[in-house]
C-alpha cells in the first residue's frame, strides 16, 4: 500500500459551454483556454443536455436565451440528477425573475455580458479549488478504505491461524483425555485375555465363563468406542442448524471428561434446573462449554485439594436461558479480570489465549447471547444468557 501522498490526483478540468451567438462563443472560448483543460461545445439547451450526458463536464457555463431549450431549462434536468455540479450562467438580462431562478436552481454565479474576465478568473479560479479539494478527499477516503480493507484482511488472516493453533491445543488435550481413559479398560482386557489364557491351561471353559468373558470383553470395547466416538463428535465438520438441548451437550461433555478429571482430583457435576434449547450448530456450542470447563480445570493446576470442582449449571425464566459454569479454584486476579476475552490474553505460559475469545465470539456472534465473569466466595463464575421464545 502506497502512503497517500504518493497518489496520482487529477488535475484535468473540463467545461461545457453552452451559447447560441457563435462570435460570443469564438471569443469566449479564447478565454477559456486559458483556464482549463478542455472544452465541450454548446448552441443551445437541447444539445447542451446531451453533451452534458455525454462527457460529464466538471463545470458548466451557459447562457440563458437561446433556441430550443432556454439555459435555465437545462440547468432544471441536469439537476434532477447533479445537485452538486457548478454552473455559471452568463446573460445580458438583468431581469430579477431570472436571477431568482437561477438561485433557486444553485446556480454558482450570475455574470452579465458583457463579462468582466477578472469575475470570470475569480469564479473559475474558486471553482477549480473546490474541485481539487474534493478529489483529494474522495482519493483519501479510497486509500483509507484500502487501507481498512487491508488491516480487516489481517487480522482474519490472524484470527484464522490462531484459531486452528487453538483446535491443535484442543486436540492434544483431548487425545490425552482419550488416552487416560483407554488405558483403565485396555489394561482390564489385557487381564481377561491373560485370565482366559489361565483358565484354559488349568481346567476346561465353562460355558459361563465364557459369557461372562464375552460380556466383561465387550462392555470395555464399547466403552472405547463410545470414547472414540465422542471425540470424532466434537471435532466434526458439522455446519447444519437445528435445536438442540443444552442438558444434552452438557452432560455429553460431562461424561467424556469425568474420568480424566477425577483422576486429576477435580469433580465436575451438571446440574440442571430447567433444561432448555438454542437453535444452530451443536458442535460449536459443545466447543463453548468444553472451553470453559478446560479453563477451569487448568486454574487447578498446582493446586492441592481434595474438594476441586467445578459445576455446570442449566435454568430458565420465562424469557431467558442461562448456563452458570463455577469452580472453586480461588477466582480471576481483579486486574485481569477485563482483559481475559481478548484475542491475545494469556495467563499461561505456552497459552496463546484464543479459548476465552472464541467463547465470547461464538455466544455473541453465532448463538446472540451474552458471557459475563465474575468471581464468587470460592472462584470463577462464567454464566451464559441466550434469549429463548416463550413457550418453548
Amino acid at each position: 500500500m502506497k502512503p497517500f501522498d504518493t497518489f496520482n490526483i487529477n488535475a484535468h478540468i473540463s467545461v461545457l459551454y453552452v451559447e447560441d451567438q457563435i462570435d460570443i462563443q469564438e471569443e469566449f472560448v479564447d478565454i477559456l483556454q486559458l483556464y482549463v483543460d478542455e472544452i465541450h461545445l454548446a448552441s443551445n439547451g437541447h444539445e447542451g443536455l446531451e453533451k452534458y450526458q455525454n462527457v460529464l463536464p466538471d463545470i458548466i457555463i451557459t447562457d440563458i436565451q437561446m433556441p430550443l431549450m432556454s439555459g435555465l431549462e437545462m440547468i432544471t434536468k441536469i439537476r434532477d440528477t447533479d445537485q452538486e455540479i457548478p454552473i455559471i450562467i452568463t446573460s445580458a438580462f438583468e431581469d430579477s425573475q431570472y436571477l431568482l431562478e437561477a438561485i433557486g436552481l444553485g446556480v454558482e454565479y450570475y455574470l452579465l455580458k458583457p463579462v468582466m474576465i477578472d469575475r470570470l478568473e475569480n469564479r473559475l479560479n474558486l471553482i477549480k479549488k473546490r474541485i481539487m479539494q474534493k478529489r483529494e478527499l474522495e482519493a483519501y477516503q479510497l486509500y483509507l478504505e484500502d487501507r481498512i480493507e487491508e488491516e480487516v484482511a489481517l487480522s482474519e488472516a490472524k484470527e484464522a491461524l490462531l484459531i486452528e493453533q487453538n483446535k491443535s491445543s484442543e486436540v492434544g488435550q483431548m487425545v490425552n483425555i482419550i488416552a487416560h481413559q483407554w488405558k483403565q479398560p485396555l489394561h482390564y482386557l489385557n487381564l481377561l485375555i491373560e485370565d482366559l489364557g489361565m483358565e484354559y491351561e488349568y481346567q476346561p471353559l465353562s460355558k459361563t465363563y465364557v459369557k461372562d468373558f464375552v460380556k466383561k470383553g465387550t462392555d470395555r470395547v464399547k466403552f472405547l468406542s463410545e470414547t472414540m466416538d465422542n471425540f470424532l463428535g466434537f471435532y466434526k465438520s458439522d455446519t447444519k442448524t437445528k435445536d438442540f438441548s443444552i442438558e444434552k451437550v452438557a452432560q455429553e461433555i460431562s461424561r467424556f471428561l469425568d474420568m480424566s478429571f477425577k483422576s486429576l482430583g477435580i469433580n465436575i457435576e451438571v446440574i440442571i434446573i430447567e433444561d432448555f434449547s438454542l437453535h444452530g450448530i451443536e458442535n460449536e456450542f459443545q466447543q463453548v462449554i468444553l472451553n470453559l470447563v478446560n479453563n477451569a480445570k487448568e486454574e487447578f493446576d498446582g493446586q492441592k485439594r481434595a474438594d476441586a470442582r467445578i459445576s455446570v449449571e442449566v435454568s430458565r425464566n420465562e424469557y431467558e436461558g442461562v448456563i452458570t459454569i463455577k469452580d472453586n479454584a480461588g477466582g480471576i486476579p481483579t486486574n485481569v479480570m477485563g482483559d481475559i476475552f481478548n484475542i491475545d490474553f494469556t495467563t499461561k505460559e505456552d497459552g496463546n489465549g484464543i479459548g476465552l475469545y472464541l467463547v465470547k465470539k461464538i455466544v455473541e456472534e453465532r448463538f446472540d447471547g451474552s458471557i459475563n465473569v465474575s468471581n464468587n466466595a470460592s472462584g470463577a463464575c462464567f454464566e451464559l444468557r441466550f434469549t429463548i421464545a416463550k413457550g418453548t
